[in-house]
């Protein structure tokens, strides 16, 4: 569950081929264990995950240089106090996959790691 809820708070901070390319930018993604769709919304400095009925679950501050993105939570009831995640990134099409660096949240990483976003519509 905490998995879940961290991969969202993730989805509103990484993603993208050029940094460029994701400021402004929302991905989803349905998880099977919440039965619910998380989307991540991704800013010029912070990024915020939503759930289906578009309550914010996470908000963090997010960093993209290149292929890779990190992020610090600020809030959120599924929001990771413990350090910074790194993840590189890999933008094909309308699909957005991360891959763990670093990160010091197990939930966060076990949640969002390897996961295909979708961009939303």
């Amino acid at each position: 569950m905490h998995k879940i809820l961290f991969l969202s708070f993730l989805l509103a901070c990484t993603a993208g081929v050029k940094a460029q390319s994701l400021k402004g930018t929302s991905w989803k993604v349905y998880i099977d264990e919440i039965h619910d769709t998380l989307t991540w919304h991704i800013g010029t400095d912070t990024c915020y995950t939503t759930d289906g009925s578009g309550e914010a679950v996470v908000r963090a501050l997010c960093k993209i240089s290149k292929d890779t993105i990190t992020m610090k939570d600020i809030e959120g009831k599924y929001a990771c106090p413990n350090g910074t995640g790194v993840y590189t990134f890999i933008f094909l099409a309308d699909g957005l996959t991360l891959n763990l660096v670093n990160d010091p949240c197990d939930n966060r990483s076990n949640a969002i790691n390897g996961l295909k976003w979708i961009r939303a519509k």
